[in-house]
C-alpha cells in the first residue's frame, strides 16, 4: 500500500513538473534597449485562451502605416470598446494588469480598447494598441513570440506624456506578450492568435527595424515563403525564423 501511494505521489510530482515547464522567454535586447524582466507565461498566472475573438473595424490608414507611434487621446482609447463596455474600467470582465516584479509605473498598455489587457484574434489580423505614457523619453516596444523569442523595437521619442497608439500585426499563431518602456515599464499585455496547424508566414524573420507597416509581405520584391507546422503547445518551435 505504501509503495502504491509513493508511486502515485511520484507520478503526480512528475506531472506537475512537466506542466511547470513553460516557455522560456528571452530577455536579450538589441540597439541599447533596456533589458526587461521575463514575463510570466499565460498559464502560470491563470490567463486562458479568450473564448471570443477581438475584432476591430479599424485598420491602419495610409498615414498610420508609415508611423511607429501616433499621438492619440484617452477618449479614442475608451470609445473603441464595444457598446456596453465603454464605461467599465473597473469591471471584473477585464483581467488585472500584470506588471514586472517590483516595477512602479503609471505606463499602461491596452489591446484594441482601454482597459483590455488580454485579447484573442485571428492570424494576420491587425489590432490597435493604446499606450498611456506618464513620462518623457525614448520608447521601446517589446514583443515575445510563442517560442519565447523577443523582438525589440525602438518606437521613437516621447516629448509629451499622454495617450499614444500603435498597431499589432498577428503574424504567428499562439500567445504574444507585449510591453513597452518609457522611463518606466508598462504592464504586460497578452494576445492569443488563432491559426491553422499549417500556415504560411508573410514575414519569415523579425525585422530589426520598428514595425512600420500593416502588411509585411508587400515590402519584399521577391517574397520568401516559409511554411510552419504549429503545435498547440505553449513552447512551440518556429524553426529557423527566430534565432
Amino acid at each position: 500500500m505504501k509503495l502504491t501511494a509513493l508511486a502515485i505521489a511520484l507520478i503526480m510530482l512528475l506531472c506537475t513538473a512537466s506542466q511547470g515547464q513553460m516557455t522560456a522567454y528571452s530577455t536579450t535586447t538589441t540597439g541599447g534597449a533596456p533589458i526587461p524582466a521575463a514575463p510570466a507565461s499565460p498559464e502560470s498566472i491563470g490567463v486562458e485562451i479568450p473564448t471570443s475573438i477581438t475584432t476591430s473595424a479599424q485598420a491602419p490608414s495610409v498615414q498610420e502605416s508609415g508611423q511607429t507611434l501616433m499621438r492619440s487621446t484617452e477618449q479614442a482609447a475608451y470609445s473603441s470598446a464595444p457598446q456596453g463596455l465603454r464605461s467599465t474600467a473597473t469591471s471584473p470582465t477585464y483581467p488585472k494588469a500584470t506588471y514586472p516584479p517590483g516595477a512602479v509605473s503609471q505606463n499602461n498598455l491596452y489591446i484594441s480598447y482601454a482597459p483590455q489587457t488580454v485579447a484573442g484574434c485571428y492570424l494576420y489580423a491587425n489590432l490597435p494598441l493604446w499606450m498611456q505614457i506618464s513620462g518623457r523619453g525614448s520608447i521601446w516596444f517589446y514583443e515575445w513570440y510563442p517560442n519565447g523569442a523577443l523582438v525589440t523595437n525602438y518606437a521613437g521619442n516621447v516629448y509629451n506624456p499622454g495617450w499614444y497608439k500603435r498597431w499589432f500585426f498577428a503574424d504567428v499563431p499562439g500567445w504574444h506578450i507585449l510591453q513597452f518602456y518609457c522611463n518606466g515599464w508598462s504592464n504586460y499585455a497578452y494576445i492569443y492568435v488563432s491559426g491553422p496547424s499549417h500556415w504560411v508566414s508573410p514575414n519569415p524573420a523579425p525585422s530589426p527595424s520598428p514595425y512600420p507597416y500593416p502588411y509585411p509581405y508587400s515590402y519584399r520584391e521577391e517574397p520568401m515563403i516559409s511554411v510552419y507546422s504549429y503545435s498547440s503547445s505553449s513552447s512551440v518551435q518556429l524553426g529557423s525564423s527566430y534565432k
